[in-house]
């Protein structure tokens, strides 16, 4: 459709474009790379089958074989148990902290990071809560570590993986498992001595939210009773009329000392029940003060505490219920629970909870029914965050038959007897062949989104190389930076990455960089590994903003943390993580090697 010369031009204001919408925010970014993605088939500037190649590329594939593998690790070996043993009676919040992120580093190195952050935050919660330590002083760490283990191997997070699918699409030799290791083992372990020393002195001490709830639980539930003649003995909700209240809703009724919830729109009201509202406190003494046969409770009986009775759940990335109101969504139908208040940058938002448009992040209480579990582990677009979830009892010769397979598989590639892809495919057919993880997980941890953004950033990547338009923005990089060295020209690529990954992801960052370094390699004749492992780095340095990486986003409404606190300590974190890793790139690899 459009003549060659123009073509480079179209795909840099498509770049543009994606850059904008996902620092905006108001796009899911699913729909901004697949759009993007739409228009340079819709040009001819891509062909069908090399937008489908993309989806068909073999590192694509080998993250989701890392996220099934990892679902079917976390569902059935007690990770958590091996955790409390490795702690032991650790009560000093340093030395929790150094074990703690030294131990996810390692995990993170070759599991899937964002459940093990999901699997861990209610672990690291609880400790806090039963050392008297905030979690503000320990979820931000959690986060950073996993990021860190993402960078000791090619497998630990999906950038490096996304990173050498570019590489391979463009006949590089791929980076590999020494690649990574060194630099990788020693910015994790410089940056988990930093977090549990200078780092956690950084961090606020806020009160968590559920003890907020329980100091001020006036402000977040109302206690009434029903009187012993009232109107209201033998109605339904429906009928009494307590359904689709005027900013408020009735969330629990407690009966003989048993709780009714969610409550449904059916459910039968009895003399001397008592009924729990949330939301606007003056709009339920409205209520109160209309509503014959319902009266203020004479002795309040709110049943907070160890039971747990309202638990916290962080929306994350790519959840369908964000930008959706808790009405749009049938909230209660659908997971069996009811919202009594959300929280969003630190603090609990106002106004009609069922009309407030929900957002990644946001971190919602919720009193729960029977079915809440089954109900929000189907999929991913909630995590609880205030308790643990129970593990598959898988007997003790499965587990061993599926670690033999693993280090048989392990062993293959690192003797070059298979593919890392083939030992992955193997240790995936193991588990399900020992119904370790079934259709359904499979099912489950299958993320379209996720899909659709690699594939969309791919065939990005790929057109701004094809097109010419990568050399359109290298010239000026070049003619900036060459006069001061390659070492300059390199660490300028850094900094580019590391500003784009702070605001949009860290795969999209790469997409948006690496045609720009393929070229920058082309036009000096620089050495590629190091180049690309400085923007593999750069990629993952996303510890300025809550938005730039996952794990971020998860930890950010527990913690009850506001912007400036990762600000704090995610400069100088930055700072030292980008000087360790940058010194010791250069040192380990020539860039004319």
């Amino acid at each position: 459709m459009f003549e060659a010369d123009w073509q480079k031009y179209f795909v840099l204001a498509d770049l543009l474009a994606v850059v904008v919408l996902l620092i905006w925010d108001k796009v899911k970014a699913t729909y901004v790379f697949f759009g993007a993605s739409f228009l340079l088939i819709l040009t001819q500037i891509i062909s069908i089958n090399e937008f489908l190649h993309s989806f068909s590329n073999p590192s694509v594939i080998t993250i989701f074989l890392l996220i099934y593998l990892t679902a079917a690790l976390r569902e059935n070996f007690d990770l958590v148990g091996g955790l409390d043993r490795f702690f032991g009676k650790t009560t000093n919040p340093n030395i929790f902290l150094f074990k703690l992120t030294g131990a996810v580093a390692g995990m993170s190195s070759f599991m899937n990071n964002t459940p093990i952050v999901a699997l861990l935050t209610p672990y690291v919660y609880q400790w806090g809560k039963k050392n008297k330590v905030s979690p503000s002083k320990l979820l931000i760490p959690l986060s950073y570590a996993a990021i860190l283990g993402g960078m000791i191997t090619v497998i630990g997070t999906s950038t490096n993986l996304v990173l050498n699918s570019f590489i391979s699409n463009n006949g590089g030799v791929e980076l590999n498992f020494t690649d990574f290791l060194i630099p990788g083992v020693i910015t994790a372990l410089v940056g988990v001595v930093f977090l549990s020393t200078v780092g956690i002195k950084l961090l606020p001490e806020s009160v968590d939210v559920l003890q907020q709830v329980q100091s001020n639980i006036r402000e977040y539930l109302v206690e009434t009773s029903v009187i012993q003649h009232s109107a209201l003995n033998g109605k339904t909700v429906q009928e009494a009329g307590l359904r689709n209240l005027d900013g408020a809703f009735l969330v629990e009724i407690l009966r003989d000392g048993e709780l009714i919830k969610p409550v449904q729109p059916d459910q039968e009201i009895l003399a001397n029940d008592r009924l729990y509202f949330a939301g606007d406190t003056n709009n339920v003494v409205e209520l109160v003060k209309k509503t014959e046969g319902l009266d203020w409770a004479k002795t309040e009986r709110f049943q907070l505490g160890d039971k747990l009775d309202i638990v916290e759940a962080v929306i994350p990335a790519n959840s369908f219920l964000s930008g959706k109101t808790l009405k749009q969504v049938e909230f209660r139908e659908h997971y069996d629970a009811a919202v009594v208040a959300i929280h969003r940058n630190g603090e609990r938002l106002s106004g009609k909870l069922g009309e407030i448009e929900l957002q990644t992040g946001d971190l919602l209480l919720i009193t729960t029914g029977k079915r809440f579990k089954k109900l929000s582990d189907r999929d991913k677009s909630l995590y609880v965050v205030s308790m643990v979830s129970s593990m598959n009892e898988t007997p003790v010769w499965k587990k061993n038959a599926f670690i033999a397979v693993v280090v048989a598989a392990i062993l293959g590639v690192a003797f070059s007897i298979i593919k890392l892809f083939v030992a992955l495919v193997i240790m995936l057919m193991a588990a399900i062949g020992l119904k370790m993880i079934n259709q359904v997980g499979l099912k489950k941890h299958t993320n379209l989104d996720l899909l659709l953004i690699l594939g969309g950033a791919i065939s990005m990547g790929t057109a701004l190389i094809s097109t010419g338009a990568a050399e359109l923005i290298a010239r000026p990089f070049l003619d900036v930076f060459t006069p001061m060295g390659t070492v300059a020209v390199v660490i300028a690529l850094y900094f580019l990455t590391f500003l784009l990954t702070s605001f949009v992801t860290n795969v999209a960052a790469v997409s948006i960089v690496f045609p720009l370094a393929y070229q920058l390699i082309q036009d000096l004749g620089l050495n590629p590994t190091p180049v690309y492992l400085v923007l593999a780095f750069g990629a993952s340095a996303a510890f300025l903003t809550p938005v730039g990486y996952q794990t971020n986003l998860m930890v950010y409404g527990p913690g009850n943390y506001r912007m400036r606190d990762f600000v704090k300590i995610g400069l100088p974190f930055s700072l030292i993580y980008t000087i360790v890793s940058l010194v010791v790139l250069l040192t380990l690899f020539s860039l004319h090697g």
